[in-house]
Formats: C-alpha cells, sequence, structure tokens
C-alpha cells in the first residue's frame, strides 16, 4: 500500500498536542484540477487552513511559494483521502525535477508560527557565495542536509517534532525535531550540500534517465526494487564534490564522471587513463563525455577489472 508510510506516521508519530500539516512547493507541478493544488485544497480546507511560506526571495510572488497546508488540528483525525493523495504524489514525481510534496510535518505549533520558521531556517541554512537563502525544506535538499547534519538536523526542525520527507530513490524518511535552541552556525558542510545541490538534482534525474537504456557493459548498474539505490542523494553529492575536488567545473563532464562511476565502476578516477582524461577535461581541453565515447566494451572492461574492489557507488 503506497499511502501506508504517511498513514503510519500520522498515527504513530503524532502526539496528542500535534498539528499535522502538509508542505507543497508552489515553484512543482500540480494541475489546478487536481484534490491537492492550492484552490482545490482552499475550496475543501478553507482559506484559514492554508498559509503561504513567504521566501523573501519570492515574496513578491506568493503563489510561487511553498504552502502551508493544515490536515488537523490537535485531537482531529485527518482525512485519510488526503494522506492516500500526498503519498501517490510524492511518489508519482519523484522523476520531476521539483517535487511538489515535501513532507508532512508535525508541530504542536500552530500553521504561522511554522512557516515563520521555516523562512527563518531559509536563512540558516544559505550556502553562501552570493546566495543568503536556500529552500532547504525540498526533498533533495532535505536530504543532503541529514547527511550533513546527521543528529544535529533536528535543531534545523525545530518546533517541527516530526518530518516525514520523501527519497530520492522512492521509499519515506522521518525526522525528528528538537525544541533545544539551535548552538550557533551550521558546519560548512551544510553550505557546500546547498550550493551543489541542483546540480545533484539534475545528476540524479539523468541517473535514473540512463537506468532505463544502460551501456552494455554497466557492472555496477543499479539492480535493486527501487527506482534509485538507498542514500542515493548522498552518494550523489559525495562523487559530485569529488568530481569539482578533481577541478572540473563543467556540468556535463561532472555529470558524465559521476554517471561513469556508477555504472562502470566507483574508483574510477584511480585509474592512470582516467586521470589524464579528467586533467584534460578541467584543462578545457576535450569534452569528458567525448573521450569516454572512445572507449569501447573491451576497454572499459580492462579498466575497470585493473581497479581496488569497491564497496559501495561513493
Amino acid at each position: 500500500m503506497t499511502a501506508r508510510p504517511v498513514i503510519h506516521f500520522a498515527e504513530q508519530y503524532r502526539a496528542p498536542g500535534d498539528y499535522l500539516y502538509v508542505l507543497v512547493d508552489g515553484l512543482a507541478e500540480c494541475d489546478q484540477e487536481h484534490p491537492l493544488s492550492i484552490p482545490s485544497l482552499t475550496q475543501a480546507l478553507g482559506e484559514s487552513a492554508i498559509v503561504r511560506v513567504l521566501r523573501p526571495d519570492l515574496a513578491h510572488s506568493p503563489e510561487a511559494c511553498p504552502a502551508l497546508v493544515q490536515l488537523a488540528a490537535p485531537g482531529e483525525t485527518p482525512a485519510a483521502r488526503y494522506l492516500e493523495l500526498g503519498a501517490h504524489y510524492a511518489l508519482d514525481d519523484l522523476t520531476r525535477n521539483k517535487r511538489y510534496v515535501c513532507g508532512w510535518l508535525l508541530s504542536p505549533q500552530p500553521l504561522a508560527a511554522v512557516a515563520d520558521h521555516l523562512v527563518a531556517q531559509c536563512h540558516a541554512t544559505a550556502p553562501g557565495r552570493g546566495r543568503t537563502l536556500s529552500p532547504w525544506y525540498e526533498p533533495i535538499r532535505l536530504e543532503l542536509l541529514i547527511a550533513a547534519l546527521r543528529s544535529q538536523i533536528a535543531e534545523v526542525l525545530g518546533p517541527i517534532s516530526a518530518w516525514l520527507c520523501p527519497t530520492s530513490w522512492g521509499s519515506f524518511t522521518v525526522l525528528r525535531g528538537s525544541t533545544v535552541p539551535q548552538q550557533g552556525e551550521l558546519p560548512p558542510l551544510v553550505r557546500d550540500t546547498q550550493h551543489l545541490a541542483p546540480l545533484i538534482s539534475d545528476f540524479l534525474g539523468v541517473w535514473r534517465h540512463a537506468l532505463k537504456r544502460p551501456p552494455r557493459y554497466a557492472p555496477w548498474r543499479w539492480k535493486g526494487t527501487s527506482l534509485l539505490p538507498p542514500q542515493a542523494g548522498t552518494h550523489a553529492f559525495r562523487l559530485v564534490r569529488d568530481a569539482r575536488d578533481r577541478k572540473l567545473s563543467d556540468s556535463h563532464d561532472i555529470i558524465s564522471l559521476c554517471l561513469h562511476r556508477v555504472f562502470i565502476h566507483p574508483h574510477l578516477p584511480q585509474h592512470p587513463d582516467i586521470q589524464r582524461d579528467i586533467a584534460q577535461a578541467a584543462a578545457g581541453n576535450l569534452s569528458l563525455q567525448a573521450r569516454f565515447d572512445a572507449y569501447d566494451d573491451a576497454a572499459w572492461t580492462h579498466i575497470a577489472t585493473s581497479l581496488p574492489r569497491a564497496e559501495n557507488y561513493s
């Protein structure tokens, strides 16, 4: 049952004094006629059940901002219909660049207070380098924050006692909040994840697409039941960061190297021939994808079998 994790979350994680919310992204796709669209939810639940999370960079365009929707007040039972619709939508939009359903939130705080906290954390998680905020609530960004912060993610959630987040590989994960005040600035790794999030999202999309028609020689092709391997976002971050550490700056070169590592061998950059190719691409002398296209299956086999054993994708 697709909706089981969402229903379980609403039933088992919710304290008697908690509101139940769903957060949806105004920049993502949702037909106006769909029951989960803001117009439909407004008509069904009333205007008082919905508040826009006014991102400072989109405050001039409220309809593009996320919407926090109250599905149940303390003591109320949420309509199962909306939990089921949300669960299905969260999985159906897995392959889209922008995911509409950002997750389900539990909090003893009312709508406005939770929305204010979401906005405040847009500044706290900002990647810097000229960017003063991050839409950290987006599923891939939140997934990367989990990898960067581990248990410290609770400080970011704050008054949100629990958050059910859709993952990049097609499941859900539960995050727990904390009433302990945030201790100073977040570590630099947070800024790195948020800075690289758009490129990581692009790579994950290419990875999913390539799995539909993989190359003939692809010993590391993911063959599990999920769309991508568990912790795909974390693997993607490590691979993208490593490519940049190797002085690659062109996004096509970075994605090409990452893609070959998840299909051919995770330790690909350790091979001398590949190291030379990366150096040439970093210097702007060639396209890494064009160079990789020159290798046939026999060459890839020779390269892969000469590399040390790998435990995972990153």
